[in-house]
């Protein structure tokens, strides 16, 4: 797929996706916390009654036929959906076809790209080096690369009467904390009604080359559009923090994640590049996009050849739960631990003003690369319970996880964003039904 065609669909899906609208049941109605502590050994086998996990069967049933209904119909080539709680799995959903040429089986082992959903990960492997006191969250991210100790804020995003974007120095420093909440003043490849931001693009990292060293030295070159820690733009952020890791680690990006994360959590089809998986490029799903007729054609789309910490990450549901589920159960999945309780809860606690967020947010704040469900003001639609945390990824897939009660919840699917794709977006039907399926005490 040429690289405008993806540019000109991902600001407007990727930002979908922390902007839904849900009708779920209110914040002050949240269930009692389930007990997460010394939990045994996870069981990915789904329970027979989900109701003694506290779900009502029914519900998760309207959730399974949606699925099948919505495969049925075209509007996704097809689904996989997960729910699990505490360290048990509640729930499985698989619609629908991976392959729409061959009609294989859309699985929870179908690999699918997961795109923006890899910022997540990187946020907790930047929070891992934290709590191991190799990163301060007000750090200076010139301490790690040192070519962001020059970068200037642009005056205007557009260019003078001479053709240049003017510039000034910052008034304080990026620091890893306004990486981890896209508030740095950095650009990304989603706007291109200014000057600046057709800089962003015509300097994209994803039709740059090299390593990310090489990448950061680009990307250090190019104005910010703001002071740091003044406004929320979603933006390469969570992409510089896998340099720092890779900085701080003394290892490349890639295999930190590989050995800290993924296979400690038993992730073996999760990864940057198809040697790091446990499948090859052959067994990658296709991509669809939906035609003037609603049909469903294959386009082009790989992976980035570069260990993207911001959307390069292919997974599968099967592999994305185990990550999930170590979120909602407090930084630990069964005996291993990924984060402590408290590094756990920073991470998934709002992290940014309200006002540095605009009014679209409604009832969310935004934390270490997620958005966290707030109690509603006055007025304000319920995002959820208090204190979950959820992100969705470019081409459709989603997930959230609600810490207070212990559930984690993914649906991967695997459809390009375009003007013809039939709406709502998967999280706006996923999610509702997930919340509506709880019958706890």
């Amino acid at each position: 797929m040429a690289l405008r065609s993806f540019l000109a669909v991902l600001a407007l899906a990727s930002l979908a996706a922390c902007n839904t609208t849900q009708t779920i049941r209110a914040a002050s109605e949240a269930p009692a916390a389930l007990a997460i502590t010394a939990l045994p050994a996870p069981d990915f086998t789904p329970v027979d009654n989900p109701a003694a996990l506290g779900f009502d069967p029914a519900g998760l049933a309207a959730l399974d036929q949606q699925l099948d209904a919505l495969a049925a119909a075209g509007a996704r080539p097809g689904y996989a959906a997960i729910i699990a709680r505490g360290n048990r799995v509640a729930f499985v959903s698989e619609a629908g076809a991976i392959n729409l040429e061959t009609g294989e089986a859309f699985t929870i082992d179908s690999p699918v790209r997961i795109a923006s959903m890899s910022k997540p990960a990187t946020a907790v492997a930047v929070m891992m080096l934290v709590e191991a006191g190799q990163i301060g969250l007000d750090d200076p991210l010139s301490d790690y690369i040192p070519e962001f100790a020059d970068v200037q804020v642009a005056v205007s995003p557009m260019a003078n009467g001479d053709g240049v974007i003017e510039t000034r120095a910052p008034v304080r420093p990026i620091t890893i904390r306004h990486l981890l909440t896209h508030t740095a003043g950095l650009g990304y490849i989603f706007e291109s009604e200014t000057d600046l931001g057709r800089l962003y693009l015509e300097n994209s990292l994803y039709a740059g080359s090299g390593d990310l060293e090489a990448r950061m030295q680009q990307l250090a070159a190019l104005p910010l559009y703001t002071d740091p820690g003044t406004r929320w733009i979603y933006s390469y952020s969570l992409d510089v923090l896998g340099r720092v890791v890779e900085v701080v680690s003394g290892e490349p990006f890639e295999v930190f994640m590989e050995t800290r994360l993924f296979e400690p959590l038993g992730m073996s089809s999760t990864g940057f590049f198809y040697e790091d998986v446990d499948f090859d490029a052959a067994e990658m799903s296709p991509l669809y996009v939906h035609d003037e007729t609603g049909a469903m054609l294959p386009v082009e789309q790989g992976v980035p050849d570069w260990a993207s910490g911001g959307g390069g990450l292919v997974s599968t549901a099967s592999d994305y739960i185990r990550f999930a589920m170590m979120l909602a159960n407090g930084g630990a999945l069964g005996e291993v631990r990924i984060l402590s309780p408290e590094s756990m809860h920073e991470l998934a606690s709002p992290q940014v003003p309200s006002d540095q967020l605009g009014e679209d947010w409604g009832a969310r704040g935004f934390g270490f690369g997620g958005a966290v469900a707030m109690s509603p003001a006055e007025g304000q639609e319920a995002a959820g319970i208090t204190g979950d945390y959820s992100w969705g990824g470019l081409f459709d897939t989603d997930f959230f996880i609600s810490p207070n009660t212990g559930v984690a919840a993914v649906l991967m699917t695997q459809i390009q964003p375009g003007p013809n794709r039939p709406e709502p977006r998967s999280a706006a039907v996923f999610r509702p039904m997930v919340y509506a399926s709880f019958a706890f005490d």
